[in-house]
């Protein structure tokens, strides 16, 4: 009986070791990436991070049904005193601040050189007590009267899409902000009522490229006409694509010379918006991109992925992306990982490196092992050097 006994404990533990030891690369190296999570101060559902310069310093927003923001100036420490990245505020994991909000849930932000908007629902309860959506409105803030303006509403409909979108640039100057309802387009200016004030526009695609287009006010027949979910300021000139995710290699001191978006898993690039090339990443559907001096970064409705550049533009900073995908030196793909999608990636600095920048990312339920715990926003700090909950 002893022996008996002896022989399954000695297979047990040759099996034990031979599963601990396969599953090394899964499981093990999952477990030296944990970190203690911070205690959670933006979760729920994160349409995306926006940039935005109030009173004159530069911000990041984000929505949650409320919406906060927090200085990232990565010149100067908390007291305003200049200073390298390495000390400057953006390095800095620093409390949010709640930021007053317009009437409703606001559920998206966007924001161009001067103002920021949200797009809010309006809830009412109707005859038998429920707490249904009854108004979808647009507010601009102007930072110079520190209040909220309405510039467009409608009865809220599920059947109508709408999408306010912005190309989020680096630099202050090449921010546009755009709404769509329905197929109507407008781009935002201020204060100014849509439909009223503003026209409608058209976004056409292009002779080159059916996936991207231009913006116009005047409707031409001979065109084909698509409803932009994001959009880029490249070359003097936004682009926007049916598709979620579009960015540029743009810094804060030099313009952009790649044009990039994404449709599947393919990643397409371009020096002048005509000529676009695919490369296969081979992971899931991108759902959003961002540059990093070395890495071009996607977040995929499986979690986050990374490639390095086979050939980098003349400032250095991203370039032609390497096929197939790169094994992250962080916590990366355990913390964003395949059981949430993410919806948004933003890099402070572009023109430094992913490990040593700054960087925010949304995440939301992909699969069913999801927690909900972990739903929101996630930052990344060089001075940590690791992914966390914000």
């Amino acid at each position: 009986m002893k022996k008996s006994i002896s022989k399954i404990l000695t297979a047990f533990s040759l099996i034990s070791a031979l599963f601990f030891s396969s599953c090394d690369g899964v499981i093990f190296y999952t477990i030296r990436d944990e970190v203690e999570l911070d205690d959670a101060e933006i979760s729920g559902d994160i349409a995306k991070v926006v940039r935005y310069q109030l009173d004159g310093v530069e911000n990041v927003f984000v929505a949650n049904g409320k919406i906060y923001c927090r200085s990232v100036d990565t010149a100067h420490d908390a007291s305003g005193n200049e200073v390298e990245f390495t000390d400057s505020v953006a390095n800095s994991k620093i409390d949010w601040t709640t930021f007053a909000k317009p009437s409703g849930i606001v559920y998206d932000l966007a924001a161009d050189s001067q103002y920021l908007y949200a797009v809010a629902i309006i809830y009412d309860d109707d005859d038998d007590g429920y707490n249904v959506p009854t108004t979808r409105t647009v507010y601009c803030y102007d930072s110079s009267s520190s209040s909220w303006t309405s510039v467009f509403s409608a009865t809220y409909s599920s059947s109508v899409s709408s999408r306010l979108f912005c190309t989020n640039a680096p630099k202050n100057d090449n921010r546009k902000a755009y709404f769509r309802y329905g197929s109507d387009i407008y781009e935002l200016n201020g204060t100014a009522q849509l439909g009223d004030d503003i026209a409608a526009g058209f976004v056409y695609a292009t002779a080159d490229n059916a996936s991207v287009g231009t913006f116009t006010t005047t409707e031409d027949s001979s065109s084909t006409a698509f409803n932009p979910l994001s959009c880029a300021y490249f070359n003097g000139t936004v682009y926007f694509t049916a598709l979620y995710a579009m960015t540029t290699n743009e810094t804060l001191d030099d313009e952009a010379s790649y044009l990039y978006y994404a449709t599947g898993d393919n990643v397409y690039y371009s020096t002048d918006a005509s000529t676009w090339t695919p490369v296969d990443l081979s992971c899931d559907t991108i759902l959003s991109l961002a540059v990093t001096q070395n890495y071009l970064i996607a977040g995929t409705d499986e979690g986050v992925v990374h490639t390095p550049y086979t050939t980098k533009a003349e400032n250095d900073v991203g370039g032609i992306p390497t096929e197939g995908t790169a094994d992250f030196d962080t916590n990366a793909d355990s913390t964003l990982s395949s059981y949430y999608e993410v919806n948004s990636v933003l890099v402070i600095d572009p023109s430094l490196g992913e490990y040593d920048g700054t960087i925010y990312a949304s995440i939301d339920m992909s699969g069913t092992s999801a927690s909900l715990n972990n739903i929101g926003l996630w930052s990344y700090y060089a001075y940590k050097g690791k992914w966390n909950r914000e």
